[in-house]
């Protein structure tokens, strides 16, 4: 068998008020980042066998998020999944209302599986005739292996032209009227604090202004604004 890869050729097309998401966990016949391509039915026997076995995880964290309630072998554009998402525990939670923030502004969010590719075309390697499904994850970061996954979102408003401290404030802003669990809007809560306060003003060795990591790593990314 071969080594564990991840794959992000994904699409999401719909998140919904009940905490479901939808779209294509991978799609056929498009050269991935790696080279490969996913052939028409390389994930019907793995389905078929696994399909009570395979989780839903936030960026490839061993972190249950949700559960996959469909996953359709036979639409011809990719591996048609929808995800409900488990909106009773704050890791689920949060995930499924980071994905809604980023798809609703227009930020990159998607879906990426793990697992193995246990049978290539015998003439062209890169086509991936049979897949081993392990799990998908719902990505809400470029890089799955970072679990700060909030920050990227925050780092995306790089992407404006000419950002301003009041755009970036803007979408923090934005974000913390999302429904999060209750840690997290604590941590919006006292990084919302610091609004008016220079970057240079930030100590987190003080005891009245103690913000966490996720929190120090956003601000630090208006420094340059």
């Amino acid at each position: 068998m071969e080594q564990l890869i991840f794959k992000n050729q994904s699409e999401i097309k719909d998140i919904s008020d009940e905490g479901i998401i939808s779209g294509y966990a991978n799609v056929y016949n498009v050269k991935d980042s790696q080279g490969d391509i996913s052939d028409f039915g390389s994930f019907a026997k793995t389905v078929t066998e696994r399909r009570n076995k395979i989780r839903i995880f936030k960026n490839h964290t061993p972190v249950l998020v949700g559960v996959p309630t469909e996953m359709n072998i036979s639409d011809p554009y990719g591996l048609y999944t929808v995800i409900k998402m488990l909106l009773n525990t704050d890791a689920g939670k949060d995930t499924y209302q980071e994905v809604k923030f980023l798809h609703e502004n227009g930020f990159e969010s998607g879906m990426s599986i793990a697992g193995w590719a246990t049978k290539r075309d015998a003439t062209q390697k890169s086509r991936v005739k049979e897949y081993k499904l392990r799990e998908i994850s719902v990505l809400t970061t470029d890089d799955p292996a970072n679990d700060l996954s909030l920050i990227d979102a925050v780092k995306s408003v790089n992407s404006l032209s000419q950002p301003t401290q009041e755009e970036f404030w803007t979408l923090i802003e934005k974000a913390y009227n999302q429904r999060f669990s209750d840690p997290m809007l604590k941590s919006f809560e006292e990084f919302l604090t610091l609004k008016n306060k220079q970057p240079e003003d930030i100590d987190p060795t003080t005891a009245d202004i103690k913000p966490s990591p996720i929190i120090l790593d956003i601000y630090n990314q208006i420094k340059n604004l």
